[in-house]
């Protein structure tokens, strides 16, 4: 039986934990125990509730300026915390001794640095997991975020070198197992995205292995929609984007039956929005219930929702708010079945763009043909491997 220690460091999307719940169910079933390591307390009560021992996770000090925007990942390193040796050397040996303590077969990382990089000092099996963005592309330098603007491959190898020699001061005293370089420092004895190639926001690569996405897509509100010919706008919409009350009240003024799920927002601000043929709930939705009849998927390019709306051929009208995000949408569109709205530009007029892509028949059949190569696709069998690989690794 292995011992599987999770570790979920960075990142606030709910995706990390219905990512790594999933595959400790699978796991346990398989007769192996988890253990979990949440950067977030509000998601140890679920855990433990089924069964699952769970801590509190070593965190690093996020500096109080950060970089708005990073030109490598080694960037998003000094922004998550690296440059702070102090910090980093604390949150290292906290890891450490968790490690020494719980005494895992196997550390598995999702958006997860410093659990990785002191697991690899101990020499411990480790696996990464993730939708891609978290396990960057490996190069020397660490290869630029935005492939389309010009970049100092000398300014780059910079940024690595700080990152490196903050690693190095952490790590006096504590181990002589230091990376040679910044792309060392996500070593892994295997890298499983749980995503389709596709979506792999730095495009398909050969060095991960793409086990598909998986996870649960049932819970939350159960919804069905009405019956009828007319069109079927889904929405997943966090209330925090700046384009939220825009976005809903031009999604009330199309001609269609419209399902908005907003999590986060008040629930008696969901009550107001909701009118005509327009609902709108404060939490998430059963997904297989709603998407597989869409007409139209509107979403921030979460992987997990994007993948959903792939295998069921849904084209999707895409409001990217961050770097990760808008990477995804950027492979949507390449593959002609979306459109999107990047968080710099003006916003349009949302009735009018909403419209317009519901009578795109391109956009329609590029759906269906993406739909088409996946059908029969198992997200259930998406966990399963994942599991398979995990304990494979633990076994050496």
């Amino acid at each position: 039986m292995a011992r599987v220690l999770c570790a979920w460091e960075f990142g606030g999307d709910l995706g990390h934990v219905r990512r790594l719940l999933p595959i400790a169910r699978e796991l346990r079933a398989r007769g192996h125990s988890t253990v979990f390591a949440f950067r977030d307390s509000a998601y140890l009560h679920g855990v433990l509730a089924e069964g699952f021992e769970a801590f509190v996770a070593p965190l690093l000090r996020v500096p109080a300026a950060v970089t708005v925007s990073p030109l490598n990942f080694s960037d998003i390193l000094l922004n998550l915390g690296f440059d702070d040796p102090h910090g980093l050397h604390g949150a290292l040996r906290a890891w450490r001794s968790m490690y020494s303590l719980l005494d895992p077969d196997v550390v598995v990382t999702d958006y997860a640095p410093t659990a990785l990089l002191a697991a690899a000092t101990l020499e411990l099996p480790r696996v990464t997991v993730g939708t891609g963005f978290s396990q960057p592309r490996v190069g020397e330098p660490l290869p630029a975020l935005r492939t389309w603007e010009p970049s100092d491959p000398n300014v780059l190898r910079a940024i690595d070198d700080r990152v490196l020699n903050s690693v190095r001061a952490a790590l006096a005293g504590v181990s002589d197992r230091v990376p040679r370089s910044a792309a060392g420092l996500f070593d892994a004895n295997a890298h499983l995205l749980c995503t389709f190639a596709e979506i792999d926001p730095f495009g398909a690569r050969a060095d991960v292995e793409y086990v598909g996405p998986q996870g649960d897509a049932t819970s939350g509100v159960n919804l069905d929609w009405p019956p009828g010919e007319r069109a079927r706008v889904f929405a997943y919409l966090k209330p925090g984007d700046a384009r939220f009350a825009a976005v809903l009240g031009a999604l009330g003024q199309l001609d269609a039956d419209v399902i908005v799920a907003a999590p986060g927002l008040a629930p008696e601000a969901a009550l107001g929005a909701s009118r005509g043929s327009m609902r709108v709930v404060a939490s998430t939705v059963n997904l297989e219930r709603v998407i597989g009849a869409a007409t139209l998927c509107v979403c921030h390019a979460g992987p997990g929702v994007v993948a959903r709306g792939l295998a069921a051929g849904v084209p999707f009208a895409l409001l990217p708010q961050h770097l990760e995000q808008y990477l995804v949408a950027q492979r949507v569109r390449e593959a002609g079945s979306a459109e999107l709205i990047s968080p710099d530009e003006p916003p349009p007029d949302f009735v009018a763009w909403f419209a317009s892509l519901l009578a795109r028949e391109d956009l329609k059949e590029a759906a269906r043909e993406r739909a088409s190569a996946l059908r029969g696709y198992s997200f259930a069998a998406g966990t399963q491997r994942v599991a398979e690989r995990i304990v494979a690794v633990a076994a050496g």
